[in-house]
């Protein structure tokens, strides 16, 4: 399951197979997992790459660790009050720290309880408000993985994302200039330098962490030598990065047919008598609503790590302060 060669930190790929076990229902909410050593056996791996993989999965609150008994998936409810208090090491836990020990100042300086709640709830909406007039350009090598993006950081966080292809900005088709006049650039570890050429050392570039849909590599890499796959996305720049991808992990073993289409018939035609079909995200209903029962539908994608996620909240909320300055 783990890919030395990907360029992923291993611990990176290891949270994403168990958050992956978790969505698939294999850990359900409340079941135990693996011991550190026993997983580190399982996968070929440090038992330190584990422990760091756990460590970040507990300060998420996806994990709880139950002292003397192992790590567990955490017991999710709507009411996170409610279930989140007594999970050892979680983000809620060390919120809630913060906001008593905030609590107690402002209570020094003579305000009652009622009065920080009301107060806390105001600068809350105020600072969520003045996130959405914040505008956002997102940046990589194919629109398939922008809109990605764009959707993840869309369910975190409300500004006004901006889709830009790296093609496109290299190109000169997006202007510098449109960067520029951005609050904030979003792009990948791998692209930082091409943007930061175009864009210059500017302090609105924000670089995140970007990881493959690990199982759709897994299968890719477990396909025989001189297995055809057509590959379907809206762009052929979706195709080269794929290409670009395997080439890294060192298999090139297959041979990827693109398929630029996201119209029925169209991929229809592509796709007939293949056995193995790579669908970019933005065309999956697609490829499914017209191929066979008999055809491998392998989806692919990039996501942002739930780290970079955070990161880039916490930055937005702070570009909220240098625009009232």
């Amino acid at each position: 399951m783990i890919v030395q060669k990907l360029g992923v930190p291993i611990y990176l790929q290891v949270k994403a197979y168990i958050l992956d076990k978790i969505k698939t229902g294999h850990y359900k909410k409340g079941d135990k997992l693996p011991t550190e050593r026993r997983l580190a056996e399982e996968l070929g791996i440090s038992r330190n790459t584990v422990s760091a993989a756990y460590k970040e999965l507990l300060l998420e609150g996806v994990l709880e660790a139950r002292q003397g008994r192992g790590t567990f998936v955490r017991e999710q409810n709507d009411d996170l009050l409610a279930t989140g208090a007594d999970v050892a090491g979680s983000r809620l836990e060390r919120a809630l720290k913060i906001i008593d020990a905030a609590m107690v100042q402002v209570v020094e300086l003579g305000f009652t309880v009622e009065q920080f709640a009301a107060i806390t709830g105001i600068r809350a909406k105020e600072k969520a408000l003045a996130t959405r007039e914040l505008r956002v350009a997102v940046v990589d090598c194919t629109l398939e993985y922008v809109e990605r993006f764009v959707a993840q950081l869309g369910q975190v966080a409300k500004a006004r994302f901006e889709p830009v292809a790296l093609a496109d900005l290299v190109a000169g088709a997006v202007k510098a200039e449109f960067l520029a006049a951005c609050d904030l650039v979003i792009t990948t570890a791998e692209h930082q330098t091409v943007v930061t050429e175009i864009l210059g050392n500017n302090a609105k570039l924000m670089t995140v962490s970007a990881v493959p849909n690990l199982e759709a590599v897994i299968k890719l890499a477990r396909l025989p030598a001189g297995t055809e796959v057509v590959v379907v996305a809206k762009t052929q720049d979706f195709v080269m990065a794929l290409n670009r991808l395997m080439a890294k992990i060192g298999y090139n073993g297959i041979h990827l047919a693109p398929c630029i289409a996201d119209d029925r018939e169209q991929v229809r035609q592509c796709i007939a008598g293949c056995n193995v079909i790579v669908a970019a995200e933005t065309v999956e209903r697609v490829v499914r609503q017209v191929a066979a029962e008999t055809q491998d539908i392998i989806t692919f994608y990039y996501e942002i790590d739930q780290g970079s996620l955070q990161q880039v909240v916490s930055r937005l909320v702070a570009e909220t302060d240098k625009a009232k300055e």
